[in-house]
């Protein structure tokens, strides 16, 4: 079948082949991706009980929806030909793993854990596997488990029999079949606790419990006799770790564990400390981006959505870090351990799961996981309406600070049950403008607006779209894309609206607080502003970079360091929020420091334009201008007519002595202000590098009366620090009230 077509699949190669299927790696033509091809064995395509055990393991996949569960996309036929369409997975099956010979207890126990994960998401769901095996489960190359192949799946009933093909024969695989199902008795979940029981046998000793191969031995052996303890194969293997093996294998099903919950404790009371105990150190956690189980690229908008929803739910609770949307999206689709994410991110836990939004429904799963051993301590998956949505999201929160054992202040406990349902497509229009928004290209920002405003069209009452739209607009400002004036008028009519349907929302308070110090030059209401935001979500990390901004043009150089630092606690792969620290080092004149942090953000992000040009402003101050007026030169070579680079390589060479290049600068400056885009603050700063107070003065009053934005430093930029006892320099600073 190579090269043939079904439908919109293109066959490419085979995967690998059993008694109940052929599995195929194809192309989706339509989507443009590949994917896995599950159709029946030769022998059976004539077979109708055949095909409605495919077609059952397509109805019984779309019930689940959990990270360690191979995902279905699509069941279709072509030509007579039924098939599935699955992720396409990549590394090795657990019977190719241990073809070499057996694992460690500690990665038996590792793999374990989130077989039994898998196994309790389709139990909840009333789902039984009934055929787990070491070729239905995957491990992909970070060492994740995947269970497949529930063609055998059976829905829980009061009387759920054993598994038989039309003739009346067993089917399925016999060394890991429960007594009861070998027997074509009735079975429950216990059934694939024994399979599981089995997979950890294997896996640690490298043998089956019951080695017979012919077959009657083999079920005499399954219904008659127990297996030999896993120490007489392997004596290093612990007391504990056998006891737990030997009850999940008992004959009688009464014997076993009751449920996968018992199994999980089981298997995390070997991995080392009670469960309670590590999850009471969970301090500190990131939220990896959630998987698009839709497999159609165009969804991604919403994963990403749903993943920057639940950090931000999850940012409301104060005695918990956790790491912002930006740092978190660096590690879409890495293939990384877990551990080493963990120690980059400097923090305790892991939060990795998978989204699916179908029609008006959306499903969400999440696991969460010891960040030092890669420990799995929590599972779970949820269900809802997407009006419902905001609900979903605070009770994947709720579930998860219960889990780490956080305690909740009376208003966390009170805003994280505040939902309200949400209009759908309002929904999704804001989750494509904030995927939009996020890239920060201008472009990008220009389309969010668009996408922003349908949300609102869509459902007037949605403060979030409002408060979208008012980041939109600041960043086109703050990015000299359109006249500042006119972007912040917007960004405040879109914030105060936000604000009255929902006076709890802190990315709007944020944005007030930026309009207040930027617009309206208020340092007392800015500050109102910003606190409020922070106390109603303190893990936002775009907050805390703009307070502590707010706080260096207070003059507050101590304060806004500790806050900034906190950002970049929160946010450790943004590099606009790495700057903040260097920022305030800055203006408290601390500037060989400055220099020292600025240069490890640009080194850690080659290439960020505004990092650049921070560090070129630092190395100015701290007297290296030759250094300072190369990187300036380098950064207008390649980002072009950057206005902060303009304006720093024009005082660079002020203060050089290089007048002629340090007054085109100037003239450069002044085309922008002629456009609505230049500062009339930079040319004055040029000035005073030429030693032209007079003129300098003339241009900050020229500022004063074109509302120049960079006027919110006036008290505090080391450049004006030669005019600071004019009378004139002390009128116009009169007017921006900053020190609050």
């Amino acid at each position: 079948m190579i090269g043939e077509a079904l439908s919109h699949y293109r066959i490419l190669a085979p995967l690998g082949a059993g008694g109940m299927g052929v599995v195929y790696r194809a192309r989706d033509e339509r989507l443009e991706r590949e994917v896995a091809l599950k159709l029946l064995p030769p022998g059976a395509v004539g077979d109708e009980s055949a095909r409605r055990r495919l077609r059952h393991e397509a109805v019984a996949l779309s019930r689940l929806n959990h990270p360690a569960i191979a995902t279905i996309y699509a069941f279709d036929s072509d030509r007579d030909t039924d098939f599935l369409v699955m992720e396409l997975l990549a590394g090795q099956t657990l019977a190719e793993r241990l073809a070499p010979g057996p694992m460690s207890e500690a990665e038996a126990v590792a793999l374990g854990l989130q077989i039994a994960e898998a196994l309790g998401a389709a139990h909840e769901q009333g789902v039984v596997h009934r055929d787990l095996k070491p070729s239905n489960v995957m491990i992909n190359p970070r060492g994740r488990a995947k269970v497949l192949d529930f063609g055998l799946a059976r829905l829980l009933g009061p009387a759920s029999a054993g598994v038989t093909s039309a003739s009346g024969e067993i089917v399925g695989t016999l060394a890991y079949m429960a007594p009861e199902q070998l027997l074509g008795r009735a079975v429950d979940a216990r059934a694939d606790l024994y399979a599981l029981g089995a997979l950890l046998y294997e896996m640690a000793t490298g043998r089956r419990p019951h080695p017979e191969t012919e077959l009657a031995a083999l079920t005499y052996a399954v219904v008659h006799t127990a297996p030999v303890a896993p120490r007489h194969v392997r004596p290093e293997l612990s007391p504990a770790f056998e006891a737990l093996v030997l009850r999940a294998l008992e004959r009688d099903p009464a014997r076993r564990f009751a449920s996968v919950p018992d199994v999980l404790a089981a298997l995390q009371a070997l991995v080392g400390a009670p469960a309670q105990r590590i999850r009471e150190g969970i301090r500190s956690l990131a939220v990896l981006p959630l998987a698009n189980l839709s497999g159609d690229p165009a969804q991604e908008f919403f994963s990403d959505g749903m993943t920057e929803a639940l950090i931000s739910t999850l940012a409301q609770i104060g005695a918990l870090r956790v790491i912002s949307r930006t740092s978190a999206m660096r590690y879409k689709g890495a293939s990384r351990p877990l551990p080493e994410i963990a120690r980059e991110l400097d923090v305790d836990a892991i939060v990795e799961g998978a989204v699916l939004m179908n029609g008006d429904r959306v499903r969400i799963g999440a696991t969460l996981i010891e960040g030092a051993t890669d420990r799995h301590l929590w599972a779970r998956s949820y269900e809802r309406e997407v009006r419902d949505v905001l609900a979903l999201q605070s009770e994947v929160a709720r579930a998860i600070a219960d889990e780490v054992r956080v305690r909740l202040t009376p208003g966390e406990v009170s805003r994280l049950a505040e939902t309200r349902p949400v209009d759908p497509d309002a929904y999704r229009l804001y989750l494509q403008g904030r995927h939009l928004w996020n890239r920060r290209a201008p472009e990008a920002v220009r389309d969010s607006v668009r996408y922003f405003e349908d949300s609102i069209a869509a459902d007037p009452t949605y403060a979030v779209a409002y408060s979208g739209l008012a980041d939109a607009w600041n960043i086109l400002g703050d990015l000299s894309q359109m006249p500042s004036g006119d972007a912040f008028s917007r960004a405040f009519a879109a914030t105060r609206r936000a604000l009255e349907l929902d006076e709890n929302l802190a990315e709007a308070w944020t944005s007030l607080g930026f309009l207040h110090q930027h617009r309206d030059w208020d340092g007392p209401a800015a500050r109102v502003a910003f606190d409020r935001a922070i106390a109603l979500k303190p893990g936002y990390a775009s907050g805390r970079h703009w307070r502590a901004e707010f706080l260096v043009a207070c003059g507050e150089f101590e304060e806004a360091l500790a806050e900034a630092r906190i950002a970049a606690q929160l946010d450790p792969l943004s590099p606009v929020i790495l700057t903040g620290p260097g920022d305030a080092l800055f203006f408290a004149r601390r500037y060989d420091e400055a220099v020292q942090h600025l240069r490890r953000v640009t080194q850690f992000t080659p290439g960020f334009v505004a990092g650049e040009t921070d560090l070129g402003r630092a190395l100015t101050h701290a007297g290296r201008l030759d250094e300072a007026i190369a990187l300036f030169r380098d950064v207008a070579r390649r980002a072009g007519s950057n206005p902060y680079a303009s304006a720093g390589l024009g005082y660079a060479l002020a203060l050089a002595g290089q007048r002629e290049e340090a007054e085109r600068a100037i003239e450069e400056l002044v085309r922008r202000i002629e456009a609505g885009t230049g500062s009339a603050h930079a040319v004055a700063s040029i000035y005073l590098g030429l030693g032209e107070r007079e003129r300098a003065l003339e241009w900050l009053e020229r500022a004063l009366a074109l509302h120049d934005r960079g006027l919110v430093w006036i008290h505090v930029h080391p450049r004006l620090d030669p005019l600071r006892g004019e009378p004139r320099f002390r009128a116009i600073a009169e007017h921006v009230r900053m020190p609050g």
